[in-house]
């Protein structure tokens, strides 16, 4: 048991994607003969400030939301393979925080790793005159109801 200890690692890593693309949280097992017998993903995040278990995956029920669904999120590891790797869709600010990933395996006990995720922020810097040129210019070419100024 203290050889597969030392050999064991959680594989993870830092997540970096733009608001509105899909992140691939990459988390496995190497170098262990142990069994698996769950997978479970916690989250702290700026919406939930918290860790708190979000999704549980097991051998023969597979992926299981624990505090109701997000159907952003997709299981596209393989159990089996002690992998244990989400997919999230549509990435958006709430998401930006922690991600844990925690093996349960017999006879170790709990292995995990943390995988920070972050967002390419989508910064938009005006110069009061050409924003106001820009609004000028639109409402030249297009009809009042069409007119929008997007400032944040």
């Amino acid at each position: 048991m203290g050889r597969n200890l030392c050999l064991l690692q959680v594989i993870g890593g830092s997540v970096t994607v733009e608001q509105g693309g899909t992140a691939i949280l990459s988390c496995h097992v190497i170098d262990t003969n142990d069994d698996l017998t769950q997978i479970t993903w916690q989250r702290r995040t700026r919406e939930k400030p918290h860790n708190d278990n979000f999704l549980t995956i097991l051998p023969r029920d597979g992926a299981q939301f624990v505090n109701g669904d997000d159907d952003r999120f997709k299981y596209i590891g393989n159990f089996n393979d002690k992998n244990g790797t989400l997919q999230l869709s549509n990435v958006a600010l709430k998401d930006e925080g922690s991600y844990t990933c925690i093996f349960t395996l017999f006879p170790s006990g709990n292995q995990k790793t943390e995988i920070p995720l972050n967002l390419l922020g989508m910064t938009k810097h005006f110069i009061s005159n050409i924003l106001i040129f820009l609004y000028v210019r639109q409402r030249e070419l297009l009809p009042p109801s069409y007119l929008h100024v997007d400032l944040f």
